[in-house]
């Protein structure tokens, strides 16, 4: 079973895919500069994005490009999803808590 990952990492997974839908075939530095995230950020999200089929590394000498796989755009609706029940769970502890 996967592990439950942080309302955060589910952002920036959603964040670097609608990137890559958008703009097409990218580098690793180019995410960088578009989304502001650090290097090792933006690494972490392509390989679980990688790991979830969601993208694909292309290999171009020694740059790596990447792209959002055809069934990327179903899968953003997904993340999309989760962040919304993500954060109606925050919102539902906060006030259970308050």
């Amino acid at each position: 079973m996967p592990r439950k990952q942080t309302i955060r990492i589910v952002e920036r997974k959603k964040e670097v895919l609608e990137l890559l839908i958008k703009e097409g075939e990218l580098p690793t530095n180019e995410i960088v500069k578009k989304t502001n995230l650090s290097h090792s950020q933006v690494f972490y999200v392509l390989k679980l994005l990688q790991r979830d089929g969601l993208i694909r590394e292309i290999k171009r000498g020694k740059v790596a490009y990447w792209k959002a796989s055809d069934n990327a755009q179903e899968a953003l609706k997904t993340l999309e999803q989760e962040v919304k029940e993500e954060v109606m769970g925050s919102e539902e502890a906060t006030e259970e808590g308050a």
